[in-house]
């Protein structure tokens, strides 16, 4: 536009003759390629400036996508993992890398506020053991604990909470902490240091943060949830199994009593053939009850924690079962790990109902071989206990007449949890003992964290 005016007015003006000179094309042609070389280089720097806004653009999108995909597989670890030591190292390894940090931590504390999982990422194991003991609740990690709000330091010894580090700790300048908060109440820190870039931690570092900082303490809830449903139930186990072994005893000193007077009799009478006779019966019946209370107290032993599932406890059992009352057992795992989302008074019960499979087997089968089976089936785990002994016909088993076989205990148990029961058995040709248990996703806590 500028050339166009200028070309204007030289038409119009007293010097148009020059357009008309050798000198006068020169010196427009000059004129006419500053101007084109000077609007090149604003549309340039236009275009360049530009290009520059959408990288920084796209690297937004980018971090941000990486962020989602981080967080999502947060997620997918809370709702499908049950141990909470695997589902928290992953958030400090994601949040570590996410910001892009080299060192990362999380804390947990108790109800006591004292310090019960400590957890570190981008520390190899021989740096870890150089340390030394774990961090006890002072200095910066402490101030996490009683704070409401993130922290960020471009040194952190100049902090006066800092109380130093211990020999052998990797140096840190720069630190980026954020309590972990559950309604209120601190249940652990989650704290970085040292970006890679040598940057110090940026409010948007400290948002991705707090994201993670959520899931834990979604985490940490639900670990506790769990736990306390588990100890309750086990709890209820323990006494109902006890009540069990209780009565049991009762009747076998009411038997024994009843045979001691019977032999006393028999002695007075003279008839030694019969008190002897009644002697042997004592003697085999206390080898039964020797034989019970071991297998009882095996299973009060069995108890299903926090930190031990369903497979690692009946593995556990099971062992067991095979060294101290000799009968092999094989276990079959006929599903993925995802398949067996189980509540804990489920798997509490699924756990008695394979030991009450296994008593009777003991007791009534004289089998050779036992399989233990865990199938997937549809929305249900089905569970199996097949023997190759020598069966019966469940038709003719009324309540009272066989009362040890447990069957109507296991069928009790079945059904407390939702699930079914069934057996197939036939004399001489084993026994199938079946049950399908509804996987049902634990309850889980959603939202409500600060």
């Amino acid at each position: 536009m500028v050339f166009l005016a200028l070309y204007h007015l030289l038409l119009l003006g007293p010097l148009h003759g020059l357009l008309h000179s050798l000198w006068g094309i020169v010196l427009l042609v000059a004129l006419l390629s500053v101007l084109v070389t000077a609007f090149s280089r604003l549309m340039f720097r236009a275009i360049a400036r530009l290009q520059r806004h959408v990288g920084d653009l796209s690297r937004v999108a980018a971090t941000r996508s990486a962020q989602l995909r981080a967080l999502n597989e947060a997620n997918l670890a809370l709702s499908q993992e049950r141990l909470v030591s695997s589902v928290l190292q992953r958030v400090v390894d994601l949040s570590r890398e996410l910001v892009q940090a080299r060192y990362a931590a999380l804390s947990v504390v108790d109800e006591d506020g004292q310090f019960k999982t400590f957890l570190t990422s981008g520390i190899d194991q021989e740096t870890r053991q150089a340390i030394g003991a774990l961090p006890s609740g002072k200095g910066l990690l402490g101030l996490m604990l009683q704070r409401a709000e993130p922290l960020r330091l471009s040194n952190m010894a100049s902090h006066p909470a800092s109380v130093g580090v211990p020999p052998g700790h990797p140096p840190m300048t720069t630190f980026l902490g954020v309590p972990i908060r559950y309604k209120g109440q601190v249940v652990g820190s989650l704290f970085l240091a040292e970006r890679v870039d040598g940057a110090l931690f940026t409010e948007s570092d400290e948002e991705v943060v707090q994201l993670f900082a959520n899931q834990a303490a979604v985490a940490i809830q639900n670990a506790r949830l769990d736990e306390q449903i588990q100890v309750l139930a086990v709890e209820t186990e323990r006494t109902r199994l006890s009540r069990e072994m209780h009565d049991g005893l009762a009747q076998v000193l009411a038997y024994v009593n009843t045979k001691a007077q019977a032999v006393e009799a028999f002695l007075t009478q003279g008839n030694i053939p019969e008190a002897e006779a009644q002697v042997r019966e004592l003697s085999q019946a206390a080898r039964q009850v020797y034989k019970d209370i071991r297998e009882g107290i095996l299973a009060l032993r069995t108890q299903i924690g926090p930190e031990r599932n369903l497979k690692e406890v009946l593995e556990e059992y099971v062992s067991e079962y095979q060294i101290q009352l000799g009968r092999p057992v094989e276990v079959r795992w006929e599903l993925h790990p995802g398949d067996m989302d189980l509540s804990p008074l489920q798997e509490v019960q699924i756990v008695r109902i394979v030991q009450e499979a296994l008593t009777n087997v003991r007791k009534h089968a004289d089998a050779s071989h036992v399989v233990v089976s865990f199938m997937a089936r549809d929305t249900d785990l089905e569970i199996e206990v097949r023997d190759d002994g020598k069966g019966f016909n469940p038709l003719a088993v009324r309540r009272g007449e066989w009362p040890h076989l447990g069957l109507q205990t296991m069928q009790e148990r079945a059904e407390a949890i939702g699930g079914g029961f069934d057996i197939d058995s036939a004399p001489g040709r084993g026994t199938l003992v079946r049950v399908r248990v509804p996987r049902a996703v634990q309850r889980r806590v959603g939202g409500g964290v600060s």
